[in-house]
């Protein structure tokens, strides 16, 4: 009986160390899936990645490009070390009409929030 218990704690306690990641994947992945949303004008998306700090802006972000034609250029998103900043290269090119205006990728702010990293605007 001793010998059983003491093999569950040893498991569970190595159970607990295993992959030292907690769960909240990866932040600069979480930015690239905001900006995809965004330029998508996909309002439920939007919400689910924007932190609460943001969402008194959650309007304005949800129908940046929202009418227009955008894509996505070269878009390549890291953290910045341990930080809670995540930059990106690359651009958003949104078509007004004849024109296609570029708005380049630059450094972003994350937070985590229940469990999940969201966007919380751009990196000052």
């Amino acid at each position: 009986m001793r010998k059983g218990v003491l093999a569950a704690l040893v498991v569970l306690l190595l159970a607990g160390c295993a992959g030292g990641d907690s769960g909240a994947g990866d932040p600069a992945e979480a930015v690239e899936r905001y900006i995809q949303a965004k330029i998508a004008a996909d309002a439920e998306a939007v919400r689910a990645l924007l932190c609460s700090d943001m969402e008194a802006d959650f309007d304005r972000e949800a129908g940046s490009f929202a009418g227009v034609e955008a894509r996505l250029e070269g878009m390549d998103c890291r953290r910045d070390g341990d930080t809670n900043v995540v930059r990106c290269q690359g651009k958003i090119v949104a078509t007004y009409g004849p024109e296609n205006l570029d708005f380049p990728l630059t450094a972003y702010r994350v937070v985590l929030e229940g469990g999940v990293w969201k966007w919380c605007g751009e990196a000052g």
